[in-house]
């Protein structure tokens, strides 16, 4: 589960915004939707039955992210029965839940329901004003939001397929999405178990939700015990497997002999080949050959889920505040970014280009987004992987030369979440004294939240320049606010290129990367001539 960042980690250009509403209302008595109630949520006083058995305790009390998201489990009853009622585990670092839903497996709400906040640590019991009928074998979601993050979970706990209490979880049965509750978690990270279940009778007979029931807002339901005792003895999932080590991805048909090291791209004609593997050029990233572009016309803020843009040029800078933006074959002169202090949207890019103007300032950022075959250019930062981003096939390059002397460029800043995989991670600013130029092609500096879950894997990654300090920063820079706590960071399969200095800038290729952290992985990183690269510290 990948981790979430912070306030805006490192966008330079933009100005402060208000912290999400989730994080400053207090929801008391809010009317509840589709099946749901409007009571208190309470201790669950006996035992109850369900999923998990009510003596489960994390292993994480408090998660480090501190930015909203949905927290859920994925399951299968093998018999029909009833929920009755929702549960999650209540963290003392998880403030301000106030919701808890269940979905159907196509992302249909069949009960939500709102309460109370509390601080009580443990197990919490949220009874639904109407039963839900649950089919056998069908697949159904239970969740609940944490909107300041620091909620319990236990890794690795939910890797294999298994069944537990006579109900079938799949592999990475536990599921999250950032962002407030609007729509159902499908991610999942490491088998990591939320510690969300329901309260089930069994035998009831499947029938489809019954109509919403008009919920007046003085009407308060009493809160009750839980309703069913669980059985005698409660089932013990068998031990599970740890996740298997990344696979080396395929590479190209080996070349007779290395190619040089790479400083700048190739001459027209495809990818950047070294070592027998193809990276991301600007012939094989953006837009492809012979596709039509006319002028966007539409809205450069985007509050409207599911908006599909395809072969536009947009002249200005995108905000998305809604869900699943979709551009594709398209040219942006400017930046596109969505915000992290409200974490409300998310969109993609593929086939595309991002032209940013030769100022300070980041081309794509913040959260909740993906990247394939995209060419980036300008800027003072290419792309800022704050949280839960993916950048894939794309080149990141040409950044702008500030003739003041003051910016310190780069091609990726990761911070938690990330998945960077084959891209061109190329930093090129020219240097101008007394102190610009790159710092990295790739950063990761626990200045504002800790950088944790982030994976690289066959990146070809470097610059021309020996201004540049390092190659990679690993996460754990001493002296920064969260420089303890680093975890899951993965090296794998990488390309360093030498550079004039043959070191990959003044000092080396690497830095700040704790072989020790947990979950920390270094493995099969080359120089561009075959030589194996050190982690170092």
């Amino acid at each position: 589960m990948p981790s979430h960042l912070l306030r805006s980690l490192s966008r330079i250009p933009r100005a402060r915004r208000p912290l999400h509403a989730l994080l400053v209302a207090v929801a008391i008595a809010a009317v509840a939707v589709t099946g749901g109630i409007v009571a208190p949520a309470i201790a669950a006083p006996s035992p109850t039955t369900g999923i998990f058995s009510d003596s489960l305790r994390p292993e994480v009390d408090a998660d480090a992210d501190r930015v909203p998201v949905e927290l859920g489990i994925r399951f299968r009853p093998q018999d029909a029965g009833e929920v009755t009622a929702l549960q999650y585990y209540q963290g003392a670092r998880a403030g301000e839940v106030t919701d808890a839903t269940l979905w159907a497996a196509d992302g249909t709400v069949l009960a939500r329901a709102s309460f109370e906040a509390t601080a009580d640590v443990g197990w919490r019991t949220v009874p639904l004003a109407t039963p839900v009928a649950l089919t056998a074998g069908e697949t159904y979601v239970a969740s609940y939001n944490a909107p300041q993050g620091g909620y319990p979970v236990t890794e690795h706990d939910l890797t294999a397929p298994t069944t537990q209490n006579s109900f079938d979880l799949p592999a990475d049965a536990g599921v999250y999405r950032y962002g407030p509750t609007t729509k159902i978690p499908t991610a999942s990270w490491q088998g990591s178990n939320y510690l969300v279940d329901i309260v089930f009778t069994p035998g009831a007979a499947p029938g489809t939700q019954p109509p919403t029931p008009t919920v007046s807002p003085t009407e308060v339901a009493t809160p009750t015990a839980s309703p069913t005792a669980l059985p005698t003895a409660t089932p013990t999932a068998a031990p599970r497997p740890t996740t298997p080590a990344p696979t080396p991805k395929p590479t190209a048909t080996p070349m007779p002999t290395p190619t040089p090291p790479v400083v700048t791209p190739p001459p027209a004609g495809g990818g950047i080949v070294v070592l027998g593997r193809s990276f991301p050029s600007a012939e094989t990233t953006g837009v492809p050959a012979g596709t039509a572009l006319s002028a966007y016309t539409g809205p450069c803020t985007i509050q409207t889920d599911d908006v599909v843009i395809d072969g536009k040029i947009i002249d200005c800078d995108m905000r998305v505040l809604a869900q699943n933006l979709t551009i594709t074959n398209s040219i942006l002169n400017g930046s596109i970014y969505s915000d992290p202090d409200y974490f409300n949207g998310s969109f993609s890019l593929t086939d595309s280009e991002v032209r940013m103007p030769p100022s300070t300032g980041t081309g794509v950022g913040d959260v909740n987004f993906t990247l394939t075959r995209v060419e980036v250019t300008g800027g003072s930062r290419s792309v800022n992987c704050a949280a839960a981003c993916t950048v894939q096939d794309s080149f990141l390059h040409a950044q702008y030369t500030d003739n003041r002397g003051i910016d310190h460029e780069s091609a990726i800043r990761m911070g938690s979440g990330s998945t960077i995989r084959h891209n061109t991670l190329y930093c090129d600013a020219t240097p101008v004294p007394p102190d610009a130029g790159c710092s990295a092609a790739l950063t990761g500096y626990g200045d504002f939240a800790i950088v944790q879950k982030n994976t690289i894997d066959d990146n070809l990654i470097g610059g021309p320049y020996d201004s540049m300090g390092y190659c990679a920063y690993g996460g754990s820079t001493q002296g920064k606010p969260f420089s303890a706590g680093v975890n899951n960071i993965v090296f794998t399969n990488n390309i360093f290129l030498r550079g004039p200095s043959g070191k990959c800038g003044i000092w080396g290729p690497i830095t700040s990367f704790d072989s020790g952290a947990p979950g920390n992985i270094w493995r099969n990183n080359l120089w561009d001539d075959g030589a194996e690269v050190p982690a170092a510290n």
